[in-house]
Parts: C-alpha cells; sequence; structure tokens
C-alpha cells in the first residue's frame, strides 16, 4: 500500500463508497423496475471490483475503465434528473434529486477526477512510511464511510419522484365516511355549537314589544 500512492488510495474509497449507495437504493429501483435493480447491483459490483484492483496496484487501463464506468454512471444518472429515461415504466418523466443520488454523484466524480489525474501524471508517489500511508488510509476510509453511512440510512426512504401526493389526488367519499361540516349544516339547516364544560347559560329573555307611539314632554299619559 505505500507504494500505491494518496491519489489512488482516495479514489479506491470513493469508488467503494459509490458502491455501497448503489447497494442500499438497489431494491427500491428492483421493486419499481427489475432492470433498474439489476443494473444497480451490476454497477456496485463493478466499482467495489475496481476499488480492489486500484490497491492491489492495477495499471493505466484500470484507471481508464474506471474513469468509462463511473462518468457513464454519472450521465445516465444526469439524463435521468433532467430529461428521464427513454425507457422503462417512467420514460420521459425525470426523477427527484435527494441527497442519496448527491452523495453517489460525488464519490463517482471524485473517481473520475483522480483517475484523470492519475493518467496524466502517469505515476503514483508512494509514501515515505507506513505511517503516513496508514493516515491518509484512515483519513479516506473515514471520510468516505461519514458521507456513505448517512446516505445508506436514507435509501429506505429514496423515492423516484413519479407518485402523486395524497393530497392532489382527487378522490371520492363512500356512504359510510364523514363528510366536512358547510356552514350553513350541508342540507339547508343550521349547526350549532355545544357550549364548552361548566359554562352557565343564562334563559333567554322575552322580548317586549315595542311601543306604538310616544307622549310629549309633560303630556299625561292616556289609555288608548
Amino acid at each position: 500500500m505505500t507504494d500505491i500512492g494518496a491519489d489512488r488510495i482516495v479514489a479506491a474509497f470513493a469508488s467503494l463508497g459509490a458502491a455501497v449507495t448503489h447497494v442500499a437504493v438497489a431494491p427500491s429501483h428492483f421493486g419499481d423496475w427489475p432492470l433498474s435493480g439489476v443494473f444497480f447491483f451490476a454497477t456496485a459490483i463493478v466499482q467495489a471490483g475496481w476499488a480492489l484492483a486500484v490497491m492491489r496496484g492495477g495499471g493505466w487501463r484500470t484507471m481508464v475503465a474506471g474513469l468509462l464506468v463511473n462518468a457513464g454512471a454519472f450521465l445516465l444518472w444526469a439524463v435521468s434528473r433532467t430529461s428521464g429515461l427513454p425507457v422503462g415504466p417512467h420514460a420521459g418523466m425525470p426523477e427527484q434529486v435527494d441527497r442519496v443520488d448527491l452523495t453517489t454523484v460525488a464519490f463517482e466524480v471524485a473517481v473520475c477526477v483522480l483517475a484523470l489525474w492519475c493518467l496524466w501524471s502517469r505515476h503514483s508517489r508512494g509514501f515515505r512510511s507506513s505511517f503516513s500511508a496508514a493516515v491518509v488510509i484512515g483519513t479516506a476510509g473515514a471520510g468516505v464511510a461519514g458521507l456513505a453511512v448517512p446516505a445508506v440510512e436514507l435509501a429506505g426512504s429514496h423515492s423516484h419522484g413519479h407518485e402523486m401526493t395524497d393530497e392532489s389526488a382527487p378522490h371520492s367519499h363512500g356512504p359510510d365516511e364523514e363528510h366536512p361540516a358547510t356552514p350553513h349544516g350541508g342540507e339547508g339547516g343550521t349547526t350549532h355549537t355545544p357550549p364548552p364544560t361548566g359554562a352557565t347559560i343564562a334563559p333567554e329573555q322575552p322580548s317586549q314589544p315595542a311601543p306604538s307611539h310616544t307622549h310629549a314632554p309633560g303630556a299625561a299619559p292616556h289609555d288608548d
């Protein structure tokens, strides 16, 4: 491991992180479209295998393979979130972007950038000691785990954004369901609000008839 170099180690751990998140969301995709679930499992296997090959000192062909696989996965994700995939049960319907997607894409972009760097530099600079190699390995592993673990925990609620919400979908009430009260009782009657508990209700006072006429000041009253 001391001869591999920090760039390859970080790329390998990033590929492992992408593989883990792909495995986490594969069951939900498999239930939605089996071919999509198979694709996610296959992509995860390739990314994990590539990471192991890099740690074992893979050459430039290994770097090219990792670049092509992760760049292809990123482009396919971009199409599915913008215009929608051209095939499948939800063809032409863009999917929503969530934290799981962004974490996976971040890993894949890191792999592409580091693979290009390794191809451009043509050689990998090793570590001066085993201790420095262990520090880099531990830091890369902790960083990838810190991003991957929350994404895996959210993978159970991973949605594709094709379903309608319950509030926006039209619905009807059955004969036994309660209807919301209307201001006029629903059928022309009026609704009555019960008094609060412990409140005293004053008896209704009979209305007094209005006088038919008035008397001028100083005039004696008389019977009509």
